[in-house]
Protein backbone atom coordinates (compact mmCIF):
# COMPACT_ATOMS: atom_id res chain seq x y z
CA UNK A 1 0.00 0.00 0.00
CA UNK A 2 2.90 2.67 0.94
CA UNK A 3 5.07 1.05 -2.16
CA UNK A 4 1.70 1.77 -4.26
CA UNK A 5 1.44 5.18 -2.85
CA UNK A 6 5.35 6.12 -3.25
CA UNK A 7 5.03 4.62 -7.22
CA UNK A 8 1.37 6.95 -7.75
CA UNK A 9 4.19 9.74 -6.34
CA UNK A 10 6.65 9.10 -8.17
CA UNK A 11 4.98 8.42 -11.63
CA UNK A 12 3.00 12.01 -11.01
CA UNK A 13 6.04 14.24 -10.22
CA UNK A 14 7.54 12.77 -13.68
CA UNK A 15 4.40 12.98 -15.36
CA UNK A 16 4.56 16.89 -14.23
CA UNK A 17 8.35 17.49 -14.79
CA UNK A 18 7.57 16.22 -18.51
CA UNK A 19 4.49 18.00 -19.06
CA UNK A 20 5.99 20.68 -20.90
CA UNK A 21 7.58 18.37 -23.53
CA UNK A 22 4.23 16.21 -24.17
CA UNK A 23 2.83 19.73 -25.60
CA UNK A 24 5.03 19.19 -28.50
CA UNK A 25 3.53 16.94 -31.00
CA UNK A 26 7.23 15.57 -32.33
CA UNK A 27 8.62 14.52 -28.85
CA UNK A 28 9.26 10.53 -29.35
CA UNK A 29 11.40 8.50 -26.88
CA UNK A 30 14.86 7.24 -28.65
CA UNK A 31 14.38 3.99 -29.66
CA UNK A 32 17.75 2.73 -27.77
CA UNK A 33 16.24 4.17 -24.33
CA UNK A 34 13.29 1.81 -24.84
CA UNK A 35 15.74 -0.98 -25.61
CA UNK A 36 17.57 0.02 -22.75
CA UNK A 37 14.33 -0.29 -20.58
CA UNK A 38 13.58 -3.59 -21.95
CA UNK A 39 17.21 -5.21 -21.28
CA UNK A 40 17.34 -3.36 -18.00
CA UNK A 41 13.40 -5.23 -17.11
CA UNK A 42 14.61 -8.49 -18.27
CA UNK A 43 17.88 -8.22 -16.17
CA UNK A 44 15.92 -7.37 -12.83
CA UNK A 45 13.65 -10.08 -14.04
CA UNK A 46 16.15 -13.08 -13.52
CA UNK A 47 17.25 -10.74 -10.19
CA UNK A 48 13.86 -11.19 -8.30
CA UNK A 49 15.05 -14.72 -8.51
CA UNK A 50 17.35 -13.98 -5.47
CA UNK A 51 16.60 -11.16 -3.99
CA UNK A 52 12.75 -10.54 -3.49
CA UNK A 53 11.96 -6.91 -4.84
CA UNK A 54 8.26 -6.41 -3.59
CA UNK A 55 9.95 -7.72 -0.78
CA UNK A 56 13.06 -5.23 -0.54
CA UNK A 57 10.41 -2.43 -1.67
CA UNK A 58 7.92 -3.12 1.40
CA UNK A 59 10.94 -3.23 3.49
CA UNK A 60 12.18 -0.01 2.09
CA UNK A 61 8.29 1.94 1.91
CA UNK A 62 8.19 0.82 6.10
CA UNK A 63 11.77 2.20 6.64
CA UNK A 64 10.74 5.81 4.53
CA UNK A 65 7.34 6.04 6.46
CA UNK A 66 9.20 5.44 9.83
CA UNK A 67 11.71 8.18 8.90
CA UNK A 68 9.57 10.77 7.69
CA UNK A 69 7.40 10.07 11.02
CA UNK A 70 10.71 10.98 12.89
CA UNK A 71 11.37 13.73 10.72
CA UNK A 72 7.58 15.29 11.38
CA UNK A 73 8.22 14.77 14.71
CA UNK A 74 11.42 16.74 15.23
CA UNK A 75 9.96 19.72 13.67
CA UNK A 76 7.02 19.89 15.60
CA UNK A 77 9.32 19.65 18.41
CA UNK A 78 11.44 22.42 16.71
CA UNK A 79 8.40 24.26 16.15
CA UNK A 80 7.04 24.15 19.61
CA UNK A 81 10.97 25.37 21.24
CA UNK A 82 10.89 28.77 18.79
CA UNK A 83 7.28 29.69 20.58
CA UNK A 84 8.66 32.34 23.45
CA UNK A 85 6.06 31.13 25.94
CA UNK A 86 6.59 27.89 25.81
CA UNK A 87 10.16 27.51 25.88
Amino acid sequence: MITTALITLMYFLIWLFISPLRAFSDVVLDSNISQSISTASTYLGGLNEVVPVGTMLAVFGVFLAVEIAILFWKGINWLIRKIPTIN
